[in-house]
């Protein structure tokens, strides 16, 4: 499960956390200040995508320092922010989130490819770090913020991995799976709205938390689907494919519901078909990279395109009423990739821990 938890904390509590911070809050992008939330989000899954097995092999060395260090950097960078006073003026702020969110993101591209400690029980472990990913955006109705302190906790298990110097280095030329970036651009894009049309009333929060429990729930139940002579069903190439098609499908059921009815954006009922969607899709992703050779390159991809839906997604949420059905057009590019993806995935994934 600490593997589970260093790779996720990066794009559902740092990246969702700073969107929220930028986006409700606000960022002072008339300065340089501004710009400077963009490295960790949008620089850097580019920018460790293309870094090769030396890079790898260095970092891998100092994993423990760079977790403790993200851990202490992740306390500093969220204590102003408790009651949520967010300064999107501030250098100091900037400079500190930043320097988090790189470590974080290292973290996360380093985890990816970490080797087992054990084979078993992969999806329940992603189940367990999806229920405490929840547990802190329903703590974000009181503390708006608190999503990136549980990046910096998620990090905490990561100092007492043993980091096994012989886990798979990432491959430069790792080709991308276009329909999971696709995916996960659209489940980002949908599961962002709530948070932009409250805006500064939290009670996003709470609908978020529900939307990780039901996700939750998911992996629970593929892992309980899988018990037996596969022990992991998120391990299995055919089943993750399967997976991602039923988590397009349940996001543009939610998409044409919201487009008929827009005030649905704001309903409990879509926010748990989200989380199933979300379930589906992160099971998908998990398998198709966690302890591959390519793994770790393109789950960059993925945390980018995520980010990417979120952004897009916010953007949009201000023309929701205006036009309603234009939310379907950005469901397109993962149905086209889906129609044109007849490749198998050949790399087998591991369960890790």
């Amino acid at each position: 499960m600490r593997v589970r938890l260093a790779v996720l904390q990066f794009p559902l509590l740092f990246c969702f956390g700073t969107m929220i911070g930028l986006s409700v809050y606000g960022a002072h992008f008339q300065s340089f200040v501004g710009y400077i939330y963009l490295i960790p989000l949008l620089v850097m899954p580019m920018v460790l995508s293309r870094l090769g097995p030396p890079t790898h092999a260095w970092l891998r060395r100092r994993a423990r320092i760079l977790a403790a260090a993200g851990v202490v950097l992740g306390a500093v960078a969220y204590r102003p922010l408790h009651l949520s006073f967010w300064d999107g003026q501030s250098p100091a702020q900037a400079v500190v989130v930043n320097a988090f969110g790189i470590v974080a993101a290292i973290v996360s591209w380093l985890a990816v490819s970490e080797a087992p400690e054990d084979r078993g029980h992969g999806a329940w472990k992603s189940a367990a770090a999806l229920a405490l990913v929840a547990a802190f955006f329903f703590l974000a109705r009181a503390y708006p913020m608190i999503p990136l302190l549980g990046a910096a906790l998620f990090l905490a298990p990561a100092v007492t991995l043993r980091w096994e110097p012989g886990a798979p280095a990432p491959a430069r030329s790792a080709t991308p799976n276009v329909f999971v970036n696709a995916l996960s651009f659209y489940v980002a894009f949908e599961l962002g709205e709530v948070v932009w049309d409250l805006g500064a009333d939290s009670a996003w929060g709470p609908q978020l938390a529900l939307a990780f429990l039901v996700a939750a729930t998911v992996a629970a139940l593929l892992g309980r689907a899988g018990e037996g002579a596969v022990p992991d069903v998120a391990a299995r190439p055919r089943s993750a494919r399967r997976a991602g098609v039923a988590a397009l499908a349940v996001a543009i059921v939610v998409g044409l519901a919201t487009a008929v009815h827009p005030v649905f954006v704001l309903s409990p009922l879509r926010q748990a078909l989200l989380g199933l969607a979300l379930g589906a899709f992160l099971v998908a992703t998990l398998a198709r990279v966690l302890g591959t050779g390519g793994g770790a390159a393109a789950a960059q991809g993925v945390w980018l395109w995520f980010t990417v839906g979120l952004t897009v997604s916010n953007l949009y949420s201000a023309q929701l009423l205006a036009v309603p059905g234009g939310r379907l057009a950005f469901a397109v590019p993962a149905v086209i990739a889906l129609l044109l993806d007849r490749r198998r995935v050949v790399d087998q994934p591991q369960a890790l821990e």
